[in-house]
């Protein structure tokens, strides 16, 4: 017991164990704040890409390849957990657009299959738009309608929903050239029918979505019946590893299927190894905290070694003076991983409200929406990287306190007597 006394006793002397304390605090806050914003990009961009993407994708060897699609619908429908199919052509082409010509990919789609697979109804949604509106044709010519990116129709600064003067008007005509059958060029008048916003930057600004069959017309493919791929939706996508295998062994070696996860593989392992590395780097900020430890333990050591020799002759062990300063660290990280812990919960569930504040105090902002498009910092809160995070500051405390605590242990009382 007087271990644990003696040990409080250091503490509340040494000023300068508290030092100590906010160094293990603040590590443990910094790595809880960034790991928590971290997992909630990561979480956040997941759904985006997701929304713009099916749960399993068909494709087939070439870019217009797949064809006969409606049978291969028939036949993918018939498997359990498949709840809804979608066909789409998809190409790169060169879009006018005023007096602006770019590099663009078109998706054709059949708004309505499509709604259903992904998340297109809430990207047209909040501009008074509706899937049926991409099937209106225009004037004498029988124009065919376009949606296009809010990036891509961007004339301005501001928000599409807030600033729409900024943004390429409804009505207005665009031209788009491409590929038609590998050797001949495709050029087709669209009118600006709609405008959408998924929230991925590159695809609102590279992406524009027109009708199915004139997809088909601009590169040729209707004659054959056939489409870049098929988006299909489940019920569950916790089954869609086991559904995308059957699918492959029943289509063949010719098709190629694929869950959204394989389609974004590189982009997304890059997001998570940007975790990792971000969590392996803060680490060392407990590790600093540790050496800390490990100097202020010792410089304690050498200051009390007439205290420890009395002990020792007193009839204390060994164990008993080395778990003295093992107590001590293990005190330090307890109390500075509890601190940290609570400082990190309280900025990561204030943290949109603290960049507003620091927002219109100085007039910066960490994390601009237009830049990432996020209306708030999205942070997710995971209890096990957070006792995970306080476990290894505790653990780090204590081991950086063993060589001081071997050093206590290791002291002749009658050396340190001597001239007493």
């Amino acid at each position: 017991m007087y271990n644990l006394f003696i040990s409080l006793r250091y503490l509340r002397k040494r000023k300068i164990s508290f030092f100590a304390v906010a160094g293990v605090a603040v590590g443990v806050m910094t790595l809880i704040v960034v790991l928590s914003v971290m997992n909630g990009f990561d979480q956040e961009l997941r759904s985006r890409i997701r929304g713009t993407l099916a749960h399993i994708i068909i494709l087939k060897g070439g870019m217009y390849g797949l064809e006969d699609y409606k049978q291969v619908i028939k036949k993918v429908k018939t498997f359990k957990h498949v709840v809804a199919c979608a066909p789409y052509v998809e190409g790169p082409a060169l879009i006018k657009l005023r007096n602006r010509k770019e590099f663009v990919y078109f998706k054709g789609i059949d708004p309505h299959a499509e709604a259903s697979v992904s998340d297109f109804n809430s990207y047209i949604a909040p501009f008074g738009n509706h899937p049926e509106d991409l099937l209106k044709t225009h004037g004498e010519k029988n124009t065919a309608s376009a949606f296009g990116g809010s990036e891509l129709l961007r004339i301005g600064p501001g928000e599409p929903e807030k600033d729409p003067e900024s943004f390429i008007q409804n009505g207005e005509q665009i031209v788009l050239v491409t590929l038609k059958e590998w050797d001949k060029i495709s050029v087709k008048a669209f009118v600006i029918a709609g405008k959408f916003k998924s929230g991925m930057y590159d695809f609102d600004k590279n992406y524009v979505y027109i009708p199915l069959t004139v997809a088909q017309e601009l590169t040729g493919s209707k004659e054959k019946d056939a489409v870049t791929g098929i988006s299909v939706k489940l019920d569950d996508y916790r089954y869609a590893n086991q559904v995308r295998d059957k699918l492959q062994a029943a289509l063949g070696f010719e098709y190629y299927v694929q869950t959204w996860e394989d389609a974004r593989r590189t982009f997304l392992t890059a997001v998570m190894m940007e975790r990792r590395v971000m969590a392996f780097i803060l680490f060392f900020i407990i590790v600093v905290a540790g050496f800390n430890i490990l100097a202020i333990l010792t410089m304690i050591v050498l200051e009390k070694s007439k205290d420890i020799g009395i002990l020792k002759a007193l009839g204390a062990t060994t164990q008993g003076i080395m778990s003295i300063f093992l107590l001590n660290g293990f005190l330090i990280g307890s109390i500075g991983a509890s601190i940290g812990v609570a400082a990190g919960l309280s900025i990561v569930l204030r943290i949109n409200w603290l960049e507003n504040f620091l927002y219109h105090t100085t007039g910066w902002r960490p994390f601009p929406p237009e830049v990432y498009y996020f209306n708030q910092i999205p942070a997710v809160i995971n209890l096990v990287n957070i006792v995970f995070t306080a476990v290894i500051a505790i653990v780090s405390s204590v081991v950086f306190s063993i060589y001081p605590s071997l050093r206590a242990a290791r002291l002749d009382p009658v050396e340190t007597l001597r001239y007493e």
